[in-house]
């Protein structure tokens, strides 16, 4: 997505260029002009290269914000454009104004999301209604949290302390967490561990692994370094009091009722693919007929289910709304919904629904806008 950006950014450079400084400026403009433009795309280029070589969560952060900061002037520039092409066919200033009022407002958005719309949380309620959900569980509270990506808050040890406050205030009887807790590497949870540790529900909680918790964006020295550091991640997912769910499921009961959790690893890319995400390894041994499905990746729902009724829910994260949208009340947009049929919010099918939230933490880029972090409270009802 980020070099999608960049090659549309480009093309908006290109037309800058021509509309305006290659007609009005002196040669010595045009060619200041021309080799800041060139080095801002190149050091983004190689900024965006490192971030998959560095092996400092603090680099991690700071590259994140570098970039950032190039991304707001680049979706200013490209916003710019598109506006002002329409000049080019109605001959009035007031587009223009207008052209110009858009790349300033895209590019305040962008700072606000890095400074301010990356820490506003807020706590989205939703019921759930099923006619096979046992009679014990009517009215059963799910925590649902998903993509902490917790390098994005590199040196905010506090707020995320302040959010698992928020969470424990719910009084959940489950936690469920669906996946990606680290960005790239599992030194991101050590300043968090206490706060982890601290988050409580009545039957516990229960996580799965995200796409970024494998370690397939960092180049290791070797295989065995690189599966080394899963299991040193698995290792502090479960100390933090997670119960960690690889392919398996667990049973809760509640006055004589049955409810299983069965948890999927993600499948990824190439090689993990292949081996990963096996449901039916996943329900080995069970034998209940009501159950809540975890997975990251919401595009792996139709074919986890396959029309098998009795995962009534399925909870996922992983698209996080593309971290920039627009939500008005009950009514949301984002561009997410291009790459993900199922995006963000409750969705149903065929008897079965799905809750996609778009996440805590940021991917890269620690940056959201409309599309602000979010923890889930979903009660059910029969």
């Amino acid at each position: 997505m980020l070099f999608r950006i960049l090659l549309y950014a480009i093309v908006a450079e290109i037309y800058i260029f021509f509309r305006y400084v290659w007609r009005r400026c002196k040669w010595s403009t045009k060619i200041l002009y021309t080799i800041f433009s060139m080095l801002t795309y190149v050091f983004s280029v190689l900024l965006f290269r490192n971030y998959f070589i560095t092996d400092s969560v603090s680099e991690l952060y700071e590259i994140g914000i570098i970039l950032g900061v190039f991304l707001s002037l680049f979706v200013s520039k490209m916003l710019f454009s598109i506006v002002d092409v329409w000049t080019l066919i109605f001959k009035t200033k007031v587009l223009k104004r207008v052209a110009f009022g858009v790349a300033a407002l895209a590019f305040l958005s962008c700072m606000y999301g890095m400074t301010i719309g990356r820490f506003n949380m807020s706590a989205k309620r939703v019921t759930v209604e099923n006619k096979s959900l046992p009679h014990n569980f009517d009215g059963y509270k799910i925590l649902h949290i998903s993509d902490l990506h917790l390098s994005g808050f590199y040196g905010d040890e506090k707020i995320v302390s302040e959010w698992v406050d928020m969470m424990n205030a719910e009084n959940p009887d489950i936690i469920c967490f669906t996946g990606d807790m680290v960005s790239v590497f599992v030194d991101e949870m050590l300043p968090y561990m206490d706060a982890l540790k601290r988050l409580k529900a009545k039957d516990g909680k229960y996580a799965i692994l995200g796409n970024h918790d494998y370690g397939d964006y960092h180049r290791w020295n070797s295989l065995a370094e690189k599966e080394a550091h899963g299991e040193r991640l698995k290792s502090m997912i479960r100390s933090a009091g997670f119960d960690l769910l690889i392919d398996e499921f667990r049973l809760l009961s509640k006055g004589g009722d049955t409810l299983a959790v069965v948890g999927v690893e993600d499948r990824g890319v190439s090689p993990r693919q292949d081996k990963n995400g096996n449901l039916d390894r996943a329900e080995t041994g069970l034998n209940v007929d009501t159950r809540l499905l975890l997975s990251h990746d919401p595009d792996l729902w139709d074919m986890h289910l396959n029309g098998d009724t009795k995962y009534f829910l399925t909870l996922s994260g992983h698209t996080h709304a593309m971290q920039a949208g627009i939500e008005i009340g009950d009514w949301e947009f984002s561009l997410s919904f291009l790459r993900y049929p199922y995006w963000h919010g409750l969705y149903e099918r065929n008897g079965n629904q799905i809750f996609v939230s778009r996440g805590i933490g940021c991917t890269v880029i620690p940056m959201r806008f409309g599309m602000t972090p979010e923890y889930v409270v979903i009660t059910l009802k029969k």
